[in-house]
């Protein structure tokens, strides 16, 4: 009895070492507690995440026995990988068939000092398919004394016959939060401080990689200082510096392009090869596209507080389809990096389209003339110049009136309900609510006037501030931006979720007496021939194509007046 206590907490001891593969290793535990253990593994997973550290410390606990003299001795060998019992074999570089006999004719004899006979097979994709087929018939039935361990990065490549003869552990990757408190740790025992981004950032590097993680942090306890900053992180691993990056993403969502590309232009400057650059750059996106998404206190954004500010601060400047489109982008134009001989020319027009991204428009509006907003262009000054811009002049330029009037306006009396008479006494319920819901209202529309998109539509749209149905409906004064309005819904649905501090769904409606939509400026259609001869027209005939139209009406190229 005291035997089997004595081995079960020693190997409960080695198991806890492997970090984020509990589940993992309570199995094995468990198969070794109940003499269940079968005669083949195959462990599978990306780089650093255990499998090697995992297959020793499994042979270690099968052959380990305190009854052994050497006991120590033999653990520690088999830590080493050298262990005359424990046999690790490199599948790159003993892949061929003729290693394949040789393991074969030495599995029939015994182990020297301990239970078992273990080979640990590295990489083991890398054996040749002749190599497997000889070891095919001793994996199904190897000698009583011998265990095999296959461990593997790429589980597709080794055959089905050998997968079907082994019992399959997949180790998942290590979540950023266990590889950042182990990191403290590893800080904690070296005495070395470092600043809480750094952890963050050097776990988020290793990718869930462990192994990769505390290699970043033993090239930055080399530099021997007794505090690690981010500026250390920044130099030592070649990263563009924070403030720069920073820089980068905020011009892109003020939608300035010069800027970008300036950004950019110095981060290559320090040193920065265009792939780090691109990789940081999408690490950056894809924190904001979760926050968007999500929300900053999301579980999947993996930020300390202070990062949780700056990512929130940040992506208030960005749409979450724009950040997903900007990073197929960025991922398009790394793989295009690699193929072209122009690869500055590349990389500067994927920031200017980076900048530009979210100039879209709706099919509607496009037809009326009028674009969508330039991403994080001002309140009030972008919207209005692109709109006159693209109209020639202002033919019917949006109507963006100021916060004054939205404020004015909100204070209105619900429709249907006059306001209450001077000197009328207190207040009632209903004016209680009618006033909070007109505040609602009010900070809705001074938050919308920050997001360039909001801001063309919000000034169309009025609320009956009514807070007792399952859902707000917003009229709209304009009939032709229904289309346009209807993809700002999101946005207005987490503009009212703030007010509220609940979720809602926003409708549209058209009000009764709504502008309605522009008709052509000639109604009457063109006669044949005209219509006949613009069809020749090579460009008028590609746009047919493109768009699948036809001609409706013909009228002469204006002309503009002398001066």
């Amino acid at each position: 009895m005291a035997y089997t206590v004595l081995a079960r907490r020693y190997r409960s001891q080695d198991f806890d070492e492997v970090i984020g593969q509990e589940a993992i290793a309570r199995t094995l535990r468990r198969a070794i507690d109940t003499n269940r253990v079968a005669h083949a593994f195959l462990f599978t997973g990306t780089r650093g995440v255990g499998k090697t550290s995992m297959a020793r410390i499994f042979a270690k606990a099968l052959n380990v026995m305190p009854e052994l003299r050497d006991a120590d001795a033999i653990a520690a060998a088999i830590m080493l990988g050298n262990d005359i019992d424990v046999i690790e074999i490199d599948g790159a570089s003993n892949r061929g068939v003729d290693e394949a006999r040789d393991l074969i004719a030495n599995c029939i004899y015994r182990p020297a000092r301990c239970p078992y006979k273990i080979y640990i097979i590295d990489e083991v994709h890398m054996l040749t398919r002749e190599a497997f087929n000889a070891l095919l018939k001793t994996m199904e039935e190897p000698p009583s004394h011998v265990k095999f361990i296959l461990c593997t990065t790429e589980p597709h490549k080794v055959p089905a016959t050998i997968q079907s003869r082994c019992q399959r552990f997949d180790f998942r990757m290590i979540p950023t939060k266990r590889i950042a408190e182990h990191l403290r740790e590893v800080l904690k025992r070296e005495k070395v401080k470092a600043e809480e981004r750094v952890v963050l950032a050097v776990a988020r590097l290793g990718r869930g990689s462990m192994r990769d993680a505390l290699s970043l942090l033993d090239r930055l306890l080399s530099e021997g200082e007794a505090t690690i900053t981010e500026e250390m992180l920044a130099q030592t691993l070649g990263l563009p510096d924070h403030s720069l990056v920073d820089q980068f993403v905020t011009a892109v969502g003020d939608g300035d392009p010069a800027a970008a590309l300036g950004q950019m232009n110095e981060m290559l400057n320090r040193g920065v090869s265009p792939d780090q650059f691109i990789e940081v750059v999408v690490d950056r996106l894809r924190l904001l596209m979760l926050a968007s998404a999500c929300g900053v206190e999301s579980d999947l954004l993996e930020l300390s507080e202070a990062e949780q500010a700056e990512i929130g601060a940040q992506a208030e400047r960005f749409d979450a389809p724009a950040l997903v489109y900007m990073i197929v982008l960025l991922e398009n134009m790394q793989r295009s990096l690699k193929q072209s001989v122009t690869g500055q020319a590349l990389l500067e027009a994927a920031v200017v389209r980076l900048a530009l991204s979210e100039k879209f428009a709706d099919a509607a509006m496009l037809l009326r003339g009028a674009s969508a907003p330039r991403a994080g262009a001002g309140a009030g000054a972008s919207a209005e110049a692109a709109q006159k811009k693209n109209t020639g002049g202002g033919e019917r330029p949006p109507r963006l009136s100021d916060l004054a009037a939205s404020a004015r306006r909100a204070a209105e009396p619900p429709r249907g309900e006059s306001a209450p008479a001077p000197g009328s006494g207190a207040p009632s319920a209903t004016d209680d609510a009618a006033a909070d819901a007109a505040t609602i209202w009010t900070r809705v529309q001074s938050a919308a006037h920050q997001n360039p998109r909001l801001s063309t539509v919000i000034d169309h749209l009025t609320w009956d501030q009514r807070l007792d149905g399952p859902s707000i409906v917003l009229q709209l004064d304009d009939a032709s931006m229904l289309a346009f309005a209807r993809t700002c819904l999101e946005g207005l649905e987490k503009q009212f979720a703030g007010a509220l501090r609940r979720p809602v769904k926003v409708e549209l409606s058209v009000s009764p007496g709504a502008r309605a939509a522009e008709p052509p400026r000639h109604e009457a259609a063109a006669s044949a021939a005209d219509i006949e001869a613009a069809a020749q027209i090579p460009l008028v005939r590609k746009a047919m194509d493109l768009l699948n139209a036809r001609i409706v009406a013909v009228e002469p190229a204006s002309r503009s007046p002398k001066p």
